[in-house]
């Protein structure tokens, strides 16, 4: 009798084994769908931020390529992309003399760094030089 008492609950330890597996999986499966969602999302709102490029609406592609940006899975391409074409969009608009239309392209790339931003992913350049951007435009319009 004593025996039976000391041996171990074998079929416990394996539903709670089974049960660890399972939400495992479950988990890994869940981030997988939202990494396709978060592509197909970033690559719908860049193909929107493209066309409004080719028309000439250049604050609607300011906004899509920020949406773009927000779909954020590392390493995608369409965060790439965003980032790029805020980049560009923000120069060219500076170069132009168009200050508003920068300091918006400037400000979604600043937005996209933060909102992006977790534990060991490191300072992202395009934030830093947004962030530079911004306050060299403030500081033009204060006259400083």
């Amino acid at each position: 009798m004593l025996e039976t008492d000391s041996a171990p609950d074998a079929p416990l330890l394996a539903g709670w084994l089974r049960s660890i597996v399972s939400v495992g999986f479950a988990l890994a499966l869940g981030v997988l769908v939202l990494a396709v969602v978060l592509v197909r999302r970033g690559e719908a709102r860049m193909a929107e931020s493209d066309r409004a490029f080719h028309a000439g609406e250049l604050r609607v592609s300011v906004w899509e390529a920020k949406a773009a940006g927000l779909a954020y899975v590392p390493g995608s391409e369409h965060v790439v992309r965003a980032t790029a074409r805020l980049e560009a969009i923000a120069r060219g608009a500076a170069a132009e003399g168009r200050p508003e239309l920068a300091r918006l392209a400037w400000d979604a790339l600043r937005l996209i760094d933060e909102q992006t931003d977790y534990p060991g992913r490191g300072r992202a350049p395009f934030g830093e030089l947004a962030r530079a951007e911004l306050g060299r435009l403030r500081a033009q319009k204060t006259g400083r």
